[in-house]
């Protein structure tokens, strides 16, 4: 068995969409956990509404692939269709970890692990911290889950009373 952990995160109807994955994920990974929520401000492209973000972790035999292909199909069925790069979503779904895998999963894609930008996103690394150890550290950067967090910190994440 292998640890694992995703990211969730939606910014139309995000709570009832989160809910909805949530339900979604179970059915695959029964034993998952949840983090608490969070609200961010969009990053990238600013003027849409904010985004709740959490992270899941669970322990799996499924492979990265398998992993990605079920993340695809909820993200499908919850209607993901940004009508631009980092635009308003109902749901996005990533898989941040794999245990300590460094891997491509996808080159077409660029799909690789761990998550190339979750080092420098507090929406990411706040709830990853409650669900990891924060001693540990990031497979290929070599920092602390707690030092990667503390660079973050400028960054507006605020924890919600929202329970997965």
């Amino acid at each position: 068995m292998t640890q694992i952990f995703l990211g969730l995160g939606s910014n139309i109807d995000p709570e009832m969409n989160l809910q909805k994955a949530a339900a979604l994920l179970r059915e695959h990974f029964p034993d998952i956990e949840f983090s608490s929520v969070y609200r961010t401000a969009a990053r990238e492209v600013e003027d849409q509404n904010d985004f709740l973000n959490t992270v899941a972790t669970c322990d799996t035999q499924k492979s990265s692939e398998d992993i990605y292909r079920i993340l695809q199909s909820i993200e499908q069925s919850l209607g993901k269709a940004p009508p631009f790069r980092f635009g308003p979503r109902t749901i996005d779904l990533d898989l941040l970890l794999h245990g300590n895998k460094s891997q491509i999963i996808n080159s077409k894609s660029q799909i690789v692990l761990p998550h190339p930008r979750m080092h420098e996103r507090r929406f990411v690394l706040e709830p990853l911290c409650e669900l990891i150890d924060p001693q540990f550290k990031h497979p290929v950067i070599k920092q602390s889950w707690e030092y990667l967090l503390e660079k973050t910190l400028e960054q507006e994440c605020v924890l919600t009373d929202i329970a997965l």
